[in-house]
C-alpha cells in the first residue's frame, strides 16, 4: 500500500472519530434539554415544589455567607501574638445574692444580664462610697428610667437615675462634663451622691425621696417614694 494511501485511511479514521463525538455531543445535549424540559414542566405544574427549591437554595447561601462572615470575624478577632486573651471584657464577680437580684431585674425589666450586672455593681459601689444601701439606688433606677441610661424627660433629667444635669453639671465635671450624664457608671455615682445629699436635708428617707424626684409635698409627688420603696421591698 502506498503512503499517500496511508495518509488517506489516516484521514478517514479522524473524520469518523470527529463524527462520533459529535453523534455524541448531540445525544448528550438532547437529554439535557429533555431533562432540563421535564423539570421545568414538572415544577411548572407543582409550583410548591419551585417554593421549597427556591427555599433550599435561599438557606444553603445563607448558611454559606453565614460561614464566611464567621470565619471573617474570628480572623479580626483573634488576639494578635504575645497579647494576652484575657483582654477580652468579662462578666463582673457577683456574690449569690447580687447575682439573684441582677437576675430578677433582667428578666423584671427586659435587660440584657450581662448590662443588669454591670449596673448592679455600679449600684453596690455608689453604695458603699455614699454609705447608701445599694438596692436603694437600683429602686430609684428602675422607678425613674426602667434602667434605660438613655432616658430624657421635659425638664432636663437625664440617664439611669434622671438626674437634673444642669443642676448638678459641677458634679459631673470629675467625669468629662454634662454629656457623662448618658454614661451609666457617672449617672449612678452622680445620681448617688445627690440622693444621699437629698436624704440627708431632709431628714429622712421618704422625705429625701421627695426632694429627689423635686415634689414639693407629699400630695405632689405622685406616690414616688411609696414606689422606691416598694421596689426596694423586692430587692
Amino acid at each position: 500500500m502506498s503512503e499517500a494511501t496511508h495518509v488517506q485511511h489516516r484521514v478517514l479514521d479522524w473524520r469518523a472519530i470527529g463524527a462520533q463525538v459529535l453523534a455524541w455531543m448531540h445525544n448528550t445535549l438532547m437529554v439535557v434539554g429533555c431533562l432540563v424540559v421535564g423539570a421545568g414542566a414538572y415544577l411548572y405544574l407543582h409550583p410548591q415544589r419551585l417554593a421549597v427549591v427556591g427555599q433550599s437554595l435561599t438557606q444553603w447561601v445563607a448558611a454559606r455567607s453565614a460561614v464566611a462572615m464567621a470565619d471573617q470575624d474570628d480572623d479580626a478577632t483573634a488576639p494578635a501574638p504575645g497579647v494576652a486573651e484575657t483582654t477580652v471584657a468579662e462578666a463582673p464577680q457577683l456574690t449569690r445574692a447580687q447575682n439573684a437580684i441582677a437576675d430578677w431585674l433582667s428578666r423584671r425589666y427586659n435587660i440584657a444580664p450581662l448590662a443588669m450586672r454591670d449596673l448592679v455593681t455600679s449600684a453596690w459601689q455608689a453604695g458603699r462610697d455614699e454609705h447608701l444601701d445599694p438596692t436603694l439606688i437600683l429602686a430609684v433606677m428602675a422607678v425613674e428610667s426602667s434602667f434605660n441610661p438613655y432616658a430624657a424627660s421635659s425638664v432636663g433629667a437625664t440617664g439611669l437615675m434622671q438626674v437634673m444635669t444642669k443642676v448638678h453639671e459641677d458634679k459631673f465635671a470629675a467625669y468629662g462634663g454634662a454629656s457623662a450624664s448618658l454614661d451609666p457608671k457617672a449617672n449612678v455615682r452622680v445620681g448617688a451622691a445627690v440622693l444621699k445629699n437629698a436624704i440627708a436635708r431632709a431628714g429622712s428617707l421618704q422625705a429625701g425621696l421627695r426632694i429627689y424626684v423635686g415634689a414639693s409635698s407629699v400630695a405632689t409627688e405622685g406616690g414616688y417614694a411609696q414606689k422606691v420603696l416598694a421596689v426596694q421591698a423586692r430587692l
